[in-house]
């Protein structure tokens, strides 16, 4: 549950944007401002800005790619929205994580698509259950590297089987890579798009998670079939996003500050994930169960002897944000009964604070059930 005003524990979606180097930031801005020319101010694609994305990609996720495959737009969102728009006709099945991300339901429906839940499990997609339940599906949409919300990585195994899939089928896969920079224990596996051999993965990258989200820039890796049709759709919708924002962000990457700003924050957000752990400990016992964490900037936690849709309504009175894992669950079956929350955006100060009271919260709704 998003409440109005400034980053609170527990919210999901927000990096530490307490951490971001502002200063440097509009240093380069007001650089841009001052070099800008007329290919600054018209109308047309920031190829520094594709090169850049493209070298970047390859180096750290392995994808094989051409400037000319990548295509910004404003935001994953919006990524998602062109994309189901153009591979999909009204009453085409998809495949969805269930659990799984709420915005690409809303952009698969919004394209007339009929949802297919797939349910995931300890190895990400069960992608025998989809051939079960829809083997022509003409999409699917998976977040492979760090599944949302529940945080698995999909084995090899079944990235094999998803890319056979595929194939024989002549379907397409959306890979939604938001938040693999940021892991904890082990190197990640190659991406979907890396492992592609028939051209069948779109990519999907996003700043907002390694950035800051207001910033509404993403990118798509698109299969040289694809990407003239994509961009065509995505001229129709916004031309483009501002470009003043894409010419900083080229050099914020150009010269190295990208990554050295990822480096600091992988060591903030294991610092704040210690905290969340700590916390958990501390003050909820056995009410609250943390689930392994990998990757990312959320936890999982299991809960006992109250509701998490309750949960979650009781601590936003208390000016927290926490998100009901049933709520993730759109399927037939049973939901399991959790709470999601996010570490990233708040300091470890206020994460102990934030548990205190949630815990507060939690002994009121088991002595309410006594």
């Amino acid at each position: 549950m998003r409440l109005p005003g400034p980053p609170r524990p527990f919210r999901m979606g927000t990096p530490a944007i307490d951490r971001f180097p502002v200063r440097l930031w509009a240093t380069l801005t007001l650089r841009a401002m001052r070099a800008s020319g007329a290919e600054h101010l018209d109308y047309g694609p920031c190829q520094p800005l594709r090169n850049a994305i493209a070298e970047y990609v390859q180096r750290a996720r392995g994808l094989r790619c051409l400037a000319e495959q990548v295509l910004i737009v404003a935001g994953t969102q919006a990524g998602l929205d062109i994309l189901a728009r153009v591979l999909l006709d009204p009453d085409d099945l998809a495949w969805l994580e269930e659990p799984g991300y709420v915005g690409a339901r809303g952009a698969l429906l919004a394209a007339g698509a009929r949802i297919v839940p797939v349910p995931v499990d300890a190895e990400g997609l069960d992608v025998e259950a989809g051939l079960k339940r829809a083997r022509g599906a003409r999409l699917a949409y998976v977040t492979p590297s760090h599944q949302f919300p529940l945080g698995v990585t999909m084995s090899l195994r079944r990235r094999q089987a998803l890319l056979e899939w595929a194939t024989q089928a002549r379907s397409w896969i959306i890979e939604d890579d938001y938040d693999s920079e940021f892991r904890y224990h082990q190197r990640p596996l190659p991406c979907l798009n890396a492992l592609d051999v028939d051209g069948r993965v779109i990519y999907v990258g996003s700043f907002s998670k390694t950035l800051f989200p207001s910033l509404r820039l993403g990118f798509l890796v698109l299969p040289p079939d694809l990407r003239e049709r994509i961009a065509i759709a995505r001229r129709s919708i916004d031309l483009q996003p501002p470009a003043l924002n894409q010419h900083v962000l080229t050099r914020f990457i150009a010269d190295g500050h990208y990554e050295a700003h990822l480096r600091d924050m992988r060591v903030v957000y294991r610092e704040r994930l210690g905290a969340l752990r700590d916390a958990v400990e501390r003050y909820c016992g056995g009410a609250l169960r943390l689930r392994p964490v990998v990757a990312g900037l959320h936890a999982v936690g299991d809960l006992v002897g109250a509701s998490d849709t309750a949960v979650s309504e009781a601590a936003a009175r208390r000016g927290l944000e926490v998100t009901a894992l049933s709520g993730y669950y759109k399927g037939t079956g049973a939901a399991p009964n959790g709470l999601v929350l996010g570490f990233g955006a708040v300091t470890p100060r206020e994460i102990e604070h934030g548990m205190q009271q949630l815990a507060v919260v939690l002994q009121h709704g088991r002595d309410l059930l006594r």
